[in-house]
């Protein structure tokens, strides 16, 4: 055992402190808690709208690609307030949130001992990277593969033809088509010019087709009108139209789902290194543990087989990785250090 410093102690802290002191030092780092959160809301507040665009945008680049609108509804007068606010409290909780985790460590570090204090110094950084990346893993992969697949199933629902008979005529009192007397010259029929990107500067009357965003628009003075097609042959039976504010909890439980999956190596390597759960058990019900982490994925993810398997997929490799990394540091010499009794 190495030698200690002049007047360094074991003991969490050397200074006892009473209950009152204790709420006392709570209480503040409450107060400074939200205090920041208020300061960051305020900065957020015009952020927020870009953040909720890049939120929003794997929708509409799934809505695009299935030949559905690509706009979200509001079904109360102030869905899309609430759903701004929410934003800006999200927005503010992330740029905040370094801040408030010091306030939370500041206060529970007094209770911790050297080797506790060690152990949160090391595990910390590693969840942050790992909750990033779960993050990072839903919104660039998970998110625009399930919502292309949920999206995508509404169009494979095919709409009948609902050419009606003789007889359905007569019982709705519709009349016969007839053939038009006169039908124009195709000469004579305008072209529509099909564009991937909006021409920068068009004259007034101008019409185009962007085959991008599937869209039909007309240039009129320094405004352009637009109105967005579908494609005959793919009309179908459902059009998925979401509210805004269902869309965005949607992906806050995504973001929470991935976020709290990908911290499952720290879980397998903290309770191989404490003796909880050793290394030998976990690989004697490896089968077990990966029956436990699909039924967890199942409750942590939307109730689609798509973003099940997105979810258990990435957790099962991860839980194999926890126990490589927790079996390897078994392997490895421990020194024996004597640590006192916890006081009372």
């Amino acid at each position: 055992m190495s030698a200690r410093k002049r007047g360094e102690s074991d003991l969490p802290s050397e200074k006892r402190m009473t209950l009152g002191e204790h709420l006392d030092e709570l209480r503040g780092c409450v107060i400074r808690s939200i205090i920041a959160l208020v300061l960051a809301a305020l900065i957020c507040i015009f952020p927020a709208k870009y953040l909720l665009a890049i939120i929003v945008r794997p929708l509409v680049l799934a809505m695009r690609a299935n030949n559905q609108p690509d706009s979200l509804l509001a079904t109360s007068p102030v869905e899309t307030i609430v759903v701004y606010v929410k934003v800006v409290a999200l927005f503010a909780l992330v740029l905040a949130g370094p801040y408030v985790i010091y306030q939370i460590w500041h206060f529970v570090a007094v209770g911790l001992y050297p080797k506790e204090k060690a152990w949160v110094y090391r595990l910390f950084p590693t969840s942050l990277a790992l909750f990033v990346t779960g993050v990072a893993f839903m919104y660039i992969f998970a998110l625009l593969l399930a919502l292309n697949f949920l999206v995508g199933f509404g169009t494979w629902l095919p709409l009948p033809q609902a050419h009606p008979t003789v007889f359905e005529r007569t019982l709705l009192g519709t009349p016969a088509e007839h053939a038009p007397a006169t039908v124009p010259d195709p000469a004579d029929w305008p072209d529509v010019p099909l564009v991937v990107d909006d021409p920068p500067e068009s004259p007034v009357g101008t019409m185009w087709f962007n085959l991008e965003e599937k869209r039909f628009k007309v240039r009129t003075g320094d405004e352009t009108y637009s109105y967005q097609f579908q494609r005959d042959d793919k009309r179908a039976m459902v059009t998925p139209h979401f509210k805004i504010g269902d869309y965005l909890s949607f992906v806050l439980v995504l973001t929470l789902a991935f976020g709290i999956a990908f911290q499952l190596p720290i879980v397998v390597v903290f309770l191989a290194r404490t003796g909880i759960v050793p290394v030998a058990t976990f690989r004697k019900y490896r089968k077990g543990v990966i029956l436990l982490i699909v039924f967890i994925a199942g409750m942590l993810a939307p109730p689609d087989l798509l973003s099940h398997l997105l979810l258990s997929g990435p957790m099962v490799l991860l839980f194999e990785i926890g126990l490589r990394i927790a079996d390897r540091q078994n392997r490895r010499p421990e020194p024996e250090t004597s640590q006192p009794d916890r006081p009372a």
